[in-house]
């Protein structure tokens, strides 16, 4: 994967600039709708049922900003307890996590925090951390309340939106918090990774079909 600095150019031959590239981890409670939410940022596509996440899911991504092409590289985690062990495997090293719970659900909001605990105490130092109150067109089954969930969040640093896959309320939109609160200078580690996003040329940055990509 290149790591050379560079612009990318428009087809029109102006420069579109810097072009970032980072790692993004999807936790949470098995069911809560973590691949609904991924399939609707990337695919825009929602399936009522969606089967269960086995180990995790690959997708990539592209938001354009002002200046900047922020590519994702997204993993969808499976939720199930058995795989909690593998979790390290695919936040190590990631800039970025979404942690999902469904507002239906108080136990989820609960594993939610233990996820967003484990991500503070054992992920990168400056990884962006958003919670996702996921399952909003569910509103009135609602368990855990909106001002609790943004307490809490606010208490801890994250970034925090309620969201729906299915009417595709907040996705994009909390995606796209995640791209403009990223450092989109370069620091690379020198571990075959950054601490920052990785610039990228524009060989390497193909936008995936999606609401999300440069228009």
């Amino acid at each position: 994967m290149a790591n050379r600095s560079g612009t990318a150019q428009r087809p029109n031959g102006q420069s579109q600039g810097k072009i970032c590239q980072f790692k993004l981890v999807l936790l949470g409670e098995s069911a809560v709708g973590k691949s609904s939410l991924v399939l609707r940022f990337v695919k825009g596509q929602f399936h009522e049922y969606q089967e269960s996440t086995i180990g995790a899911a690959f997708l990539t991504q592209t938001i354009c900003l002002d200046d900047t092409t922020v590519k994702f590289e997204i993993w969808d985690t499976a939720g199930q307890e058995r795989y909690h062990s593998l979790a390290p495997m695919y936040y190590r090293g990631a800039q970025a996590a979404i942690v999902v719970y469904d507002i239906t659900n108080q136990d989820t909001f609960g594993r939610a925090k233990t996820w967003v605990k484990e991500l503070q105490r054992q992920a990168s130092p400056n990884i962006v951390i958003a919670l996702a109150g996921n399952k909003q067109d569910l509103a009135n089954k609602r368990m855990v309340e909106y001002e609790e969930a943004q307490t809490y969040a606010e208490e801890n640093g994250l970034l925090f939106m309620e969201t729906s896959a299915k009417t595709a309320m907040n996705v994009n939109d909390i995606f796209l918090a995640i791209a403009k609160k990223l450092p989109k200078n370069e620091q690379n580690t020198g571990q075959g990774g950054s601490v920052q996003g990785r610039r990228l040329t524009e060989g390497n940055t193909e936008p995936k079909t999606g609401a999300n990509c440069c228009k």
